[in-house]
């Protein structure tokens, strides 16, 4: 049950901002059995900028918005979570600013090419952190999600933009970690993914003692299925989106953190997945010469 009485000052706040196919959703169900007064947040700068009241307006985005939702709702009814026609950047913003009152953390995890344009909704009094992952794992991933989307072969740099930034995800985090850092958080923490599978007690005990949250090795073990994702404060496209191509599957019925794979061949992967590799290394090896890691804690 949660302390009403819960300091302001005590309260822990922290944005998560991933590049796609980074572990954050299972990152975000474990930060959901960190603590019993919690709130958790997911995604919502995103239902913003693809599907509230507020997102671009181009033919091609309406027609595959449009064709999103026909798709998720002849094959599901649900009414669970916000509508999306709710999800104004300002609506977001007030959200994260509410004082959650009795809450000890209040957790959010989004993208970060959903707010480059739109820096002035980034919530007040927030900690930062960062997830990134090698630019080949998170390609060749998108990349088989997508085709699970349509019959149709693509290239994801020819993508429409609304869908897949200018910047291929690594650019946009790269812009909002230096706003960030001049503007809210100086110290905002970065992660790369595949530290922490291969070490979550170091790089997670790392993580909170930087935030301020204790740590308890009890974490590393979470609930598997969707328990935790029906208290989270999201759109009704959260649900719908998991069960109709799932989106979410393999990090719902997760219960751990799995070791890492290793970096698929460059020869095994198609030319679309190289070419967004090669333009954005140099983006990820900015970040990860500065990411968190375990070891700086170890002896503590």
């Amino acid at each position: 049950m949660a302390d009403s009485n819960v300091n302001s000052s005590e309260q822990v706040r922290l944005m998560t901002w991933a590049v796609p196919r980074s572990v954050s959703t299972a990152f975000t169900k474990l930060m959901s059995y960190v603590s019993e007064d919690s709130t958790v947040l997911f995604e919502p700068y995103i239902n913003a900028h693809w599907f509230g009241p507020e997102r671009l307006q181009d033919a091609t985005h309406r027609a595959t918005v449009a064709a999103l939702k026909e798709e998720a709702d002849r094959r599901i009814t649900y009414t669970g979570g916000s509508d999306v026609s709710d999800f104004t950047f300002g609506f977001v913003k007030e959200q994260l600013e509410a004082p959650h009152t009795g809450k000890k953390l209040v957790f959010c995890k989004d993208m970060a090419f959903t707010v480059v344009d739109k820096l002035e909704f980034l919530p007040k009094d927030y900690r930062h952190l960062f997830l990134i992952r090698h630019p080949l794992k998170v390609f060749a991933s998108w990349k088989k999600l997508y085709q699970s989307l349509t019959p149709h072969e693509f290239e994801l740099d020819k993508v429409v933009p609304v869908l897949f930034p200018p910047g291929f995800f690594f650019r946009e985090v790269v812009e909002l970690l230096e706003h960030v850092r001049e503007v809210h958080d100086p110290k905002a923490i970065i992660i790369d993914a595949d530290d922490l599978l291969s070490d979550p007690k170091g790089i997670l005990s790392a993580l909170f003692k930087e935030v301020g949250l204790p740590f308890d090795e009890k974490c590393l073990q979470w609930e598997a299925g969707e328990s935790a994702a029906g208290q989270w404060l999201a759109s009704n496209l959260l649900p719908k989106g998991n069960e109709v191509w799932g989106f979410y599957r393999r990090a719902m019925g997760s219960s751990s953190f799995g070791k890492p794979r290793a970096l698929p061949d460059r020869s095994s992967l198609p030319g679309d997945v190289l070419r967004c590799t090669d333009a954005s290394m140099s983006y990820y090896n900015k970040m990860y010469a500065q990411r968190l890691t375990g070891k700086l804690y170890a002896h503590l």
